[in-house]
């Protein structure tokens, strides 16, 4: 069977050597941003640049106490694979983030709810030019 081009799920969540189970969700962003320019009479930008990009991560999970247990500024690399819909060879991508640094974790419990925590990570690059978040498919 070929790939569905389709994701759903996610298994192998792992930041440092703390593997997350329980996992709801999971969010990468590029973290990109813009700057424009104007000047004279434009009433419209004339140039738009990609002047930086800021890679992010957040992680949710019904585990609450593992993600509570990550101390902001611990650093490490989150690995998580994103399973092809139809469980196809080939479909999966397999998501990289080096140099990533834990921000924050909240925790949420509403009564009669499973209680989840959310982790979010911010990621730098070494050199300033390699990319922190990649990607391959399997």
């Amino acid at each position: 069977m070929s790939a569905s081009a389709l994701q759903m799920n996610w298994t192998t969540v792992q930041f440092a050597s703390t593997s997350l189970a329980r996992v709801t969700s999971v969010t990468f962003s590029q973290g990109g941003e813009l700057v424009e320019f104007a000047g004279d009479n434009n009433r419209y930008p004339v140039v738009i640049a990609n002047n930086i990009n800021r890679p992010r991560c957040s992680i949710t999970s019904g585990d609450v106490a593992t993600l509570m247990s990550i101390a902001p500024g611990t650093s490490g690399t989150i690995t998580a694979t994103q399973n092809d819909a139809l469980a196809a060879i080939g479909g999966a991508v397999n998501w990289t983030m080096t140099n990533a640094v834990h921000q924050n974790t909240d925790d949420a419990g509403h009564w009669g709810h499973f209680a989840t925590a959310t982790a979010t990570f911010r990621a730098y690059a070494a050199d300033g030019a390699t990319n922190p978040l990649s990607f391959t498919r399997s």
